[in-house]
């Protein structure tokens, strides 16, 4: 048995090597908006992007002007994104996520809930994959009361910012994490 790849095999992992990378510009499209880390969510997109985000269409420096407006108003977010279709055809792809996001509004205690799709496409430009095109599909919202707050828990409470745990290196657990 030969340790080296067949020509079949450097190509499915050369689909591999490229699916991943999408998929980790779709999510860090999300964590970026979710720990307010720009350079984060300006990683996923190519400098020449444009969106269609609901109420606001356009380019990469007034979605981020948007979003940063959009979020204000909630104390906490997060986005999931799953079930991912990746259509790689050479440096293009063609990419459908599903994503919920959650918001909990910073004055009251109301819980906002909306699920929907992301259609992006993206293009690989000097070996860097980014999105270029994205479509957000609302499929549906919920409101409901969200009685408790995260800080009755007992748990590390979450930051909108890079002084959130997860920047943390090397993560340490103590006490004082609760400080954060």
């Amino acid at each position: 048995m030969s340790d080296k790849l067949d020509d079949m095999e450097v190509a499915a992992l050369r689909r591999l090597l490229d699916r991943q990378a999408i998929v980790e510009c779709v999510i860090n499209s999300c964590r970026g908006v979710d720990r307010g880390d720009e350079p984060v969510f300006r990683s996923a997109y190519h400098p020449d992007a444009v969106e269609d985000h609901g109420s606001y269409i356009g380019e990469l420096d007034g979605l981020v002007e948007f979003l940063r407006g959009a979020m204000a108003p909630f104390s906490g977010y997060q986005r999931y994104v799953s079930n991912f279709e990746v259509d790689i055809d050479g440096d293009e792809a063609h990419v459908e996520s599903y994503y919920l996001i959650t918001l909990r509004q910073a004055v009251g205690t109301s819980l906002m809930v909306n699920g929907g799709r992301y259609l992006d496409r993206l293009e690989r430009w000097d070996g860097r994959w980014g999105i270029v095109t994205r479509v957000v599909i609302s499929e549906w919202g919920a409101r409901w009361d969200g009685s408790g707050t995260p800080e009755d828990s007992g748990f590390v409470p979450a930051r909108m910012d890079k002084e959130d745990l997860s920047y943390q290196r090397p993560l340490q657990v103590t006490r004082g994490n609760r400080s954060h």
